[in-house]
């Protein structure tokens, strides 16, 4: 899916059906997407959720693309975790809440591991959970600065560079889908899965067209967000 900037619209561009989910298998996807462009396909950005594969294969394919972890899966992977560790649901709620645990995605790299960390623990309420919290961060230390690069879902090189960061999270395509799945329906067959694919390229040719000629409006997005360093941030020792 790709968001086409001239109707606000996120477009399907096609359908991949495959039997596994490896390196090397996402690789041959995405290679044979760029043969299909005339290999003229080179995305700006590409936003993904947290498979190891995934995101190897198209940093393989696609070196130059800004790669954006999606921050919707990021949360989820962490709210898991602290499921897992039996924190208190309203720790979680508030850890989770705009300003705290995401500030970790907005500050310089580099500043991550001590004085961010510290600062998010400032501002979480640990209240009776030290230890499982303590168990929580040893973690994220070592999953989300060591498992994972810290590019993948931190963006404060980009937003310093002036990327334009379209979307930080793959939800558009999630839902899209879950649509698309409820039109089929479950394990459609072959022929059943192609016709569904044919309306769905009629429908939002359609679409578009519409949207150009004023016949129909875009749907409603959330409003941007420019990620942002919070205010008392700087400050904090």
């Amino acid at each position: 899916m790709a968001f086409e900037p001239s109707v606000d619209l996120y477009v399907p561009v096609c359908y991949v059906l495959v039997q596994g989910k490896s390196q090397e298998t996402y690789w041959r996807v995405l290679n044979e997407l760029v043969i299909l462009s005339n290999r003229q396909l080179e995305p700006e950005h590409v936003t993904c959720d947290y498979e190891s594969a995934l995101i190897n294969a198209v940093l393989e394919q696609f070196p130059t693309a800004n790669l954006v972890g999606c921050l919707f899966h990021w949360k989820q992977a962490l709210r898991r975790k602290m499921l897992e560790l039996r924190l208190p649901e309203d720790q979680i709620k508030d850890a989770l809440s705009p300003g705290k645990l995401d500030t970790l995605t907005v500050i310089p790299e580099d500043q991550i591991a001590e004085k961010g960390v510290r600062y998010v623990r400032s501002i979480v309420d640990e209240t009776g959970a030290k230890t499982k919290w303590n168990t929580f961060w040893n973690y994220f230390l070592k999953t989300w600065t060591q498992r994972f690069d810290v590019t993948t879902w931190n963006v404060h090189e980009m937003v310093r560079c002036g990327v334009d960061i379209v979307n930080r999270t793959n939800n558009p395509l999630e839902k899209y889908n879950r649509d698309f799945a409820s039109r089929v329906g479950t394990h459609p067959s072959l022929l059943t899965f192609i016709e569904g694919t044919k309306q769905e390229a009629a429908r939002y040719l359609q679409r578009i067209d519409d949207i150009k000629k004023g016949l129909q409006t875009a749907p409603q997005h959330a409003p941007p967000v420019v990620p942002g360093i919070p205010a008392g941030y700087a400050d904090f020792k």
